[in-house]
């Protein structure tokens, strides 16, 4: 899942929406971050959900549809294409206008800056003044996306050259991404914390 769809699936308390932004931005031991507790509770739910993608059935069977060199990358294409697919068919699976509900999320990490962990308050501003979670509603986008996650892996990969693959595989990973999600979406509300003030 990339950042959109946690965003989502995170449930309603906003330090838990938070921390569920937060995962993608920090690695290791939560112990070692500094966070505070409901900020650890998102990051453990982000890191549950993606345990739980990984080890679905359909999404093993989509990753499948990619050849080399992009097999070894398949979990990223899946992650950019979900967040593609979920703008999509946004009303499928919230009654919330999706502008709406972005800004929700911009205003909570700008608001909560000061206990973000580095590497997230330091780009926080910029992902609200680009957009981010708007930037998959395009197959440009998805490209933008792609390129900029490129750039940022240390070893040579074809990331780059991503969209056109999921372009290509539009058809059966839409299908796939619409049996998914509800079943994430069930997933998570199993996890989620009762909304605190």
């Amino acid at each position: 899942m990339n950042h959109l769809a946690h965003a989502l699936l995170s449930g309603a308390d906003p330090l838990h929406r938070v921390g569920n932004v937060t995962g993608d931005f920090i690695k290791g031991p939560l112990a070692d971050q500094g966070l505070s507790p409901r900020l650890c509770e998102g990051v453990r739910h982000h890191r549950q959900i993606d345990r739980f993608t990984d080890d679905h059935a359909l999404t093993r069977d989509l990753r499948t549809l990619f050849a080399p060199p992009f097999r070894r990358y398949a979990s990223i294409l899946l992650d950019v294409a979900f967040d593609h697919f979920l703008i999509q068919h946004w009303q499928r699976f919230t009654a919330e206008e999706r502008p709406v509900f972005i800004g929700g999320v911009y205003g909570l990490l700008l608001e909560h800056r000061d206990e973000l962990p580095a590497p997230l308050a330091a780009v926080a501003p910029r992902l609200v003044a680009h957009d981010w979670l708007n930037r998959c509603a395009t197959i440009d986008g998805v490209d933008s996306t792609l390129r900029g996650l490129a750039g940022r892996l240390q070893r040579a990969n074809p990331l780059a050259k991503g969209a056109a693959e999921i372009k290509r595989h539009a058809i059966p990973v839409e299908a796939g991404f619409l049996e998914f999600f509800p079943q994430a979406q069930e997933f998570a509300k199993s996890l989620s914390p009762t909304p605190r003030s």
